[in-house]
């Protein structure tokens, strides 16, 4: 198995996130999809490219809107954004996005 092909499914959810390269701002968006290893980031038109890493701001909307940091490795790119690996695996970004899927549940749920 290659390190460019992701072993795992990510999750249709779209959470706001603030983007940074070598310390500078690159904009705000949001994600299409995500996992606790890796997420797409919608966001067109930048110089961001493949093996650039980036720090990733993930608004917790849950805790008094603050951010969470999650750095990673841009592994492909296309006219919609690009895909990113986490560097690193936290508790605290896997509880946000169990917070997340738990709502977005609920909401469906709710829907029916």
């Amino acid at each position: 198995m290659s390190i460019h092909h992701r072993s795992s499914g990510r999750l249709p959810l779209a959470l706001d996130v603030d983007i940074r390269h070598r310390g500078k701002y690159i904009g705000s968006t949001s994600t299409r999809d995500i996992s606790p290893f890796g997420v797409f980031i919608k966001l067109r038109a930048t110089d961001l490219a493949e093996d650039d890493f980036l720090e990733m701001h993930f608004l917790d909307k849950f805790k008094k809107k603050r951010y969470l940091l999650q750095k990673g490795l841009i592994m492909h790119r296309n006219k919609e954004g690009f895909g990113v690996l986490f560097s690193h695996d936290k508790d605290e970004f896997r509880n946000l996005l169990e917070r997340e899927t738990a709502a977005v549940n609920d909401d469906t749920n709710a829907v029916k």
